[in-house]
């Protein structure tokens, strides 16, 4: 006849054991929980009002800056970047699309995009240039159109110090394809920091802000240098370079 005992010892696992697979079902039960909540959200951006939606991009925006989330690693990730893209682009709203900006301007390497980092880039560069010709722009929104372009451009110069560290065959044509465009656009923001300079200069003041967007700007010239000059596009890469020359 078994003893209780030995019954024990066969059936109960070790205290190690028990706290590896406690520590295993509470990440799956984590990871579920956490699917349905995105699942819940993208939900809600389709069918909810402006308030929800901007509160959806508001909660991604905290979901991207936790960094207990691999986002490389969920599944639902490309879903969730292709909404906010989507609103970036679509939403009638622009304080909407300035918090879809914004969200997709939290993920700190191309690894936390995984494969939608592409995207991610194509999206932003056709939204900031289709802003950039837009002549028209309704009351309501008329407002909040310098704080959306503002957004794009810090969005976009984020993007634009992550491309040289990563290798997308299709990215780098399409960089190379809108180099023309990102040249004329980063020289013209080199115009306006130079204004900004002067200003200060005139005035004896100097802000941490004008040197921290010195450095953004001479960070995105520098890696698009890099991206193009790897994709064979060394002359573009050239002008760059002696764009960067002169933002220092």
């Amino acid at each position: 006849m078994t003893s209780i005992k030995s019954v024990d010892q066969d059936v109960l696992p070790f205290p190690h054991q028990q706290s590896s697979n406690s520590h295993h079902l509470s990440c799956a039960v984590d990871t579920r929980w956490l699917e349905r909540t995105v699942q819940a959200f993208l939900s809600c951006v389709t069918t909810g009002n402006v308030k929800v939606q901007w509160n959806v991009c508001h909660a991604l925006s905290n979901l991207f800056s936790n960094e207990t989330v691999k986002l490389q690693d969920m599944d639902w990730a490309p879903s969730v970047f292709s909404i906010l893209l989507l609103l970036l682009r679509d939403a009638s709203n622009f304080k909407i699309r300035i918090q879809a900006a914004s969200a997709l301007a939290v993920p700190a390497t191309p690894l936390a995009y995984g494969r939608s980092f592409p995207d991610v880039v194509k999206g932003v560069e056709h939204t900031l240039q289709s802003l950039h010709s837009d002549r028209e722009t309704t009351a309501a929104n008329f407002k909040y159109k310098r704080s959306l372009e503002n957004q794009l451009t810090s969005t976009m110069l984020h993007l634009l110090s992550l491309v040289s560290s990563c290798h997308f065959e299709a990215l780098s044509e399409f960089l190379i394809r809108k180099a023309s465009f990102l040249e004329e656009w980063l020289r013209g923001l080199c115009v306006t920091l130079k204004e900004e300079d002067n200003v200060s200069g005139s005035s004896g003041t100097s802000t941490s802000g004008g040197k921290q967007k010195k450095e953004l700007i001479s960070r995105a010239i520098r890696s698009l240098a890099r991206s193009l000059r790897a994709g064979h596009s060394s002359e573009m890469a050239q002008k760059l370079q002696e764009l960067d020359s002169n933002v220092n």
